[in-house]
C-alpha cells in the first residue's frame, strides 16, 4: 500500500524566511492555503491508498480528518525530519509498504506529478530535488523505513549518500511543479508571476 505523508508545521510558525515581505497573519494564511491546496491535489492523485497528516495544529488536523486522512497528532512542534520519520513508522503500522513524503509548499505541483511518483515506486529510494538541487522536495521510500529523513539545507546529498551507503536503488525525478517550492521572497514573486502571467 502506498501512503502519502504530509508533515505540516503549525502555520503560525511557518515561512519565517518570508517575514520581510509578509506579516505574520499573511504567512499563516499562506501556509494554511498551501496545505489545503496540497491536500486537494493528493486526494485527486490516483495510486495513493491512504494519506497521513502529521501536525500539532488543531485546525489542520480537523481539516485532514474531514478530508479522509489519518492524523498523527503531535503534542509539540517537531522538526520536519522527525515528523516525517514518525509518520513513516506509523504508516508501516497501518500497512504501508511505500511512503511518499510530500511538502505543502509546492503550489505548482499537480495531481499528475504525484501520480508519477506512485507509478515509479519500486524497492529503494526515489528523490525529487529542490530547484537549486540542494534540498529534497519529495522522498519516496520502499519500505517506509528504507532511510531516515534529513530535510533541510543540503538534504538531497544526505538522502542520496545514505541510500547509497545502504546499497539501495536510487532514482531521481524532477517534475517541474514539485521541484518549485516557496521559501524566499523571490520564490513568492515567481509564484505570483506563474499564477498571473502578464497579459492574462
Amino acid at each position: 500500500m502506498i501512503f502519502a505523508l504530509l508533515p505540516v508545521k503549525a502555520p503560525h510558525l511557518a515561512k519565517q524566511r518570508l517575514s520581510a515581505v509578509l506579516e505574520p497573519v499573511q504567512r499563516e494564511a499562506l501556509a494554511r492555503s498551501m496545505y489545503e491546496e496540497m491536500m486537494t491535489k493528493v486526494r485527486a492523485a490516483r495510486g495513493i491508498d491512504r494519506i497521513i497528516v502529521a501536525t500539532s495544529d488543531d485546525a489542520i488536523a480537523a481539516h485532514a480528518r474531514r478530508s479522509g486522512a489519518l492524523v498523527l497528532e503531535e503534542t509539540e512542534q517537531h522538526s520536519h525530519s522527525r515528523s516525517a520519520d514518525n509518520a513513516a513508522r506509523w504508516a508501516m503500522e497501518q500497512g504501508a509498504t511505500t511512503v511518499i513524503l510530500l511538502p505543502i509548499d509546492v503550489p505548482l505541483a499537480t495531481p499528475a506529478e504525484i501520480e508519477s511518483l506512485a507509478r515509479a515506486v519500486r524497492p529503494g529510494v526515489l528523490l525529487v530535488p529542490s530547484a537549486d538541487g540542494t534540498g529534497t522536495n519529495a522522498l519516496v521510500l520502499t519500505p517506509p523505513d528504507a532511510i531516515a529523513s534529513h530535510f533541510g539545507p543540503g538534504s538531497f546529498r544526505r538522502h542520496l549518500e545514505e541510500a547509497q551507503a545502504r546499497g539501495l536503488l536510487v532514482e531521481v525525478l524532477r517534475p517541474p511543479g514539485l521541484v518549485f517550492d516557496v521559501d524566499t521572497p523571490e520564490d513568492l514573486a515567481e509564484l505570483r508571476r506563474a499564477q498571473c502571467p502578464s497579459g492574462s
